[in-house]
């Protein structure tokens, strides 16, 4: 197999080791292209994987934020070095427009993978993208979604529903055993922020509404974890007023977040644009509380509508954590429930959808030249 991408992220390396053990104990294995080594904001160590892993050359036009136009060079010549079954393709990008090219040329069957959604995608829409997609979309033998949004997608991009898989992406670490067991009494944080300090991501309503709850006495002491402007975010944390406590931490690893999200009782996600929101699953697999909004891909497979709150009303961000935080029980039976909802959110079920998807898409392929 092989699996074209801009870069393997901390939440889906554990899942692309099992996928290459899988292929290995059918005589095969995996071999992953990048087009980027890294992304702009981001802190992501990069682990020896048991597959193969190559970077393309090429040009990196950055596009501000932690987006970042990838131009690679040798797309089809890295492709030759070596044969493959299946190619999948993670994204849209230029190289994987040349990838699945070179592969329907030769009669590769091609999965397409997309962790966004209609929500997501609306941002950056234009004809020219629309169009490479559905061109994209009709070549394709197979599809996997992340989130019942992105089969959505899909479907209405014209893949055929049964071609298509939803595997949710697991948490950005290895879950800790504390993580089920720690109470809302024993957590130290009352509200934390996970995630890069910017407007897109909602950093301004998370900064109104810890000043409410703060000046209020119910939120005591805060995390904000992932600043992107050290000045900014200090002058904001000053507004929460004297009585409250912010502590303030850089972009962190992912193997340094669980110390922190599982002494918070609420972590909140009030992004104005996010694909799939692993935030939500690293935050509820620590035993912490989400509360996302709408414009959070994942939130209506994982969250309950009480969870899921309005974008630009701090006022309904605020009241919704004081009825979690003034009640331990309301905030225990939601953080159960919450967990419950994320239980196929692990690297091995993430690793069988991919792999369910290759095999039926190498099947497809065959019946199509036997029958075609």
């Amino acid at each position: 197999m092989t699996l074209l991408t801009n870069l393997v992220p901390p939440y889906r390396s554990a899942a692309y080791d099992a996928l290459h053990h899988r292929a290995v104990a059918t005589g095969g294995g995996l071999r992953i292209l990048c087009t980027q080594q890294r992304e702009p904001q981001r802190n992501w160590s990069i682990p020896k994987p048991a597959f193969e892993h190559v970077t393309l050359p090429g040009v990196q036009v950055p596009l501000g934020e932690n987006r970042t136009l990838a131009i690679p060079f040798g797309v089809k010549r890295t492709l030759m070095r070596k044969p493959t079954d299946v190619l999948i393709l993670n994204g849209f990008g230029i190289a994987q427009w040349q990838a699945q090219n070179w592969a329907f040329n030769r009669g590769i069957p091609s999965i397409l993978q997309f962790d966004g959604w209609s929500g997501s995608d609306a941002a950056y829409a234009n004809p020219l993208r629309r169009s490479l997609r559905r061109a994209m979309i009709a070549r394709a033998e197979g599809f996997i979604a992340a989130s019942a949004r992105g089969a959505e997608w899909f479907a209405v991009h014209g893949a055929s529903s049964d071609h298509t898989s939803i595997a949710p992406i697991p948490p950005s670490f290895p879950v800790p055993d504390i993580a089920a067991n720690r109470t809302g009494k024993e957590r130290q944080y009352d509200i934390v922020w996970c995630g890069r300090t910017t407007t897109s991501k909602g950093f301004d309503v998370f900064m109104q509404t810890v000043e409410e709850l703060s000046r209020a006495g119910i939120a005591k002491r805060i995390a904000i974890v992932g600043r992107t402007d050290i000045p900014k975010t200090k002058r904001l944390a000053a507004s929460c007023g004297p009585g409250a406590q912010v502590e303030i931490f850089e972009q962190l690893a992912p193997d340094h977040l669980p110390p922190i999200l599982t002494n918070g009782k609420i972590t909140l996600f009030p992004s104005r644009n996010d694909a799939y929101g692993v935030g939500v699953v690293d935050a509820i697999s620590c035993g912490s509380v989400a509360l996302a909004s709408p414009m959070t891909g994942c939130a209506p497979d994982i969250l309950c509508g009480q969870e899921i709150l309005p974008i630009d009303d701090p006022e309904v961000w605020t009241s919704a954590c004081k009825r979690l935080l003034g009640n331990p029980e309301l905030l225990e039976s939601t953080r159960q429930h919450q967990a419950m909802a994320i239980t196929q959110n692990t690297p091995d079920h993430h690793c069988y959808s991919i792999w369910q998807a290759v095999c039926q898409a190498v099947n497809r392929k065959a019946d199509s030249r036997r029958w075609g």
